[in-house]
């Protein structure tokens, strides 16, 4: 699903305005009713559970006076000819409201409740405590900090402790980068509901008190203008990870779906390379080998016998491979060590290898000591970094935002794909795209869960994925095989092999409509 920016979205807007054909005002309405619908469904579970009675629902619609505030009004009016008790709050943050604002004043007419207006420099305005407030103060036109009157109500709401459900965007909130916004100042929604697009906001870790359960909503706009709209940020979801998975055919056989070799482990190391291989395994490698250190047999072959294990006879670490030519994918790094000898081998394996690379956990930090070997990266190599690791990598930033401005700048620059770990975890080409998951859950932050990852990647490389394919489903069935673990377990409980376990059905959950 392509991530689309204020602009684009406004785009949107006017293309369906002008090529369905709909009247502006009709295509708020449209959007109201929406927003009305999920409100209406979900009304009994909105409430502290002191309210029990419907008579005693009460509904707080806080407007601006812009289209948002056009929003609000239209679901306040919905609300109230279905019999719901509502006050509409409008901020006055401007002396110029928008025309479809203007009439969806109109039509407003006399509403059951109150309508309270607020205007002038600052308001000591304060929410009932008991009612549900609905934000639609802002929406995506806005593009400077709240101030004044408008930053007063914003505060007023998060200071109520009352369920909020924001429509389109938290108030407050700029659709991309709020690295220079007052955080002060933005709604802190308990839900959102947002119109048919993801905006990367909702993605990027500093927005996260902001944002609640998120839902899209999808309000007919134009499929002509969605398809044929460029960007360069896209949201992985289901439907396009099962666009990407292959068939197996019925007379293939172990050769088609390659040979994984995978350097790793060292002296306390070993469990890194064990799950690395397993998950290879589990995600369809037709043959796994490890190079590793002298222990590594007895402790790999333990835990997953399928795997062929070339342990070292007299190291802790692993060496390199007599015939590296003979694996379809490669994965480095997982508990390979740090030393002098692991600096070299993967510096021969940069230089030999043919075959598509994985590098993780210590090949990254060896890159990180040895930052002219970045220059020696083979086209398309895949990194897999957590933040710390890429922080060392290629430096500090302040917010998640020019974090990921970091990570296109750097797969720009080296031609190599990075896949930035974490919630949202964030996949970046070298033609400047980023990609960003939707599956997986906090759980997910334990040790072993990257190397379970490299493993999947490995997989699908050997089998014949193109690598910004292979890293992009590898990424979305590696969350979701952690979502399906939570079945199991909670989020305190879940450990890497966990998520192995359910690598199967999560790539059986890709065969759903």
């Amino acid at each position: 699903m392509k991530i689309l920016s204020a602009t684009q979205i406004r785009e949107a807007d006017q293309y369906t305005i002008k090529h369905e054909p709909i009247k502006s005002i009709d295509l708020m309405e449209r959007a109201a009713g929406k927003c009305f619908d999920w409100i209406y469904q979900r009304a009994p579970k909105l409430f502290p559970s002191h309210i029990t009675e419907e008579k005693d629902w009460k509904f707080c619609v806080v407007s601006g006076v812009g289209n948002n505030g056009g929003d609000g009004l239209a679901i306040a009016r919905m609300l109230d000819r279905n019999g719901y008790n509502v006050n509409v709050v409008i901020v006055h943050a401007s002396d110029q409201p928008s025309d479809d604002f203007s009439k969806n004043f109109d039509k407003l007419g006399k509403l059951k409740s109150s309508t309270e207006q607020l205007k002038g420099k600052t308001t000591s305005w304060k929410p009932d405590p008991d009612s549900v407030l609905i934000d639609c103060i802002f929406g995506t036109g806005l593009s400077r900090k709240v101030e004044g009157i408008a930053a007063d109500a914003i505060r007023a709401i998060n200071a109520a402790g009352c369920p909020v459900v924001s429509i389109d965007l938290p108030s407050g909130m700029f659709c991309t980068d709020n690295g220079e916004n007052d955080l002060t100042a933005i709604v802190k929604s308990t839900y959102l509901l947002s119109f048919q697009v993801p905006k990367l906001a909702f993605y990027l870790s500093e927005n996260a008190p902001f944002i609640g359960e998120l839902y899209l909503l999808d309000i007919g706009l134009h499929p002509q203008f969605l398809d044929a709209v460029k960007t360069d940020f896209h949201l992985v979801e289901h439907n396009y990870a099962k666009s990407i998975r292959r068939d197996r055919q019925t007379f293939s056989h172990k050769g088609d779906y390659g040979h994984v070799g995978v350097i790793a482990g060292s002296r306390g190391k070993y469990g890194a390379a064990a799950l690395t291989c397993k998950a290879a395994m589990r995600a369809g490698a037709g043959k796994v080998s490890l190079h590793s250190g002298k222990l590594a047999e007895q402790i790999v072959l333990n835990y997953s016998p399928e795997v062929m294990v070339l342990a070292q006879a007299d190291s802790d670490y692993p060496a390199m491979p007599t015939d590296i030519s003979q694996y379809d994918a490669l994965v480095v790094g997982p508990g390979m060590g740090l030393g002098d000898e692991s600096a070299k081998l993967l510096e021969q394996i940069l230089k030999k290898s043919k075959a598509p690379l994985i590098l993780d956990a210590d090949a990254l930090q060896i890159l990180a000591d040895h930052k002219a070997l970045c220059d020696a990266l083979p086209e398309n190599t895949i990194l897999t970094p957590h933040p710390g690791e890429f922080k060392k990598l290629v430096g500090e930033r302040a917010t998640h935002f020019e974090r990921m401005e970091l990570q296109r700048v750097f797969s720009k620059k080296h031609k190599v794909i990075v896949l930035l770990k974490g919630a949202h975890s964030s996949l970046s080409l070298p033609n400047g795209e980023i990609f960003i998951n939707s599956s997986g859950n906090a759980g997910m932050a334990t040790a072993g869960a990257g190397d379970v990852l490299s493993g999947l990647i490995g997989a699908l490389l050997g089998a014949g994925y193109p690598p910004s394919e292979a890293a992009c489903l590898a990424m979305f069935v590696h969350g979701c095989a952690g979502d399906l673990a939570l079945t199991d377990q909670s989020v305190e409980s879940l450990i890497a092999s966990d998520i192995i376990d359910k690598l199967g059905a999560a790539f059986k959950s890709l065969d759903c409509v």
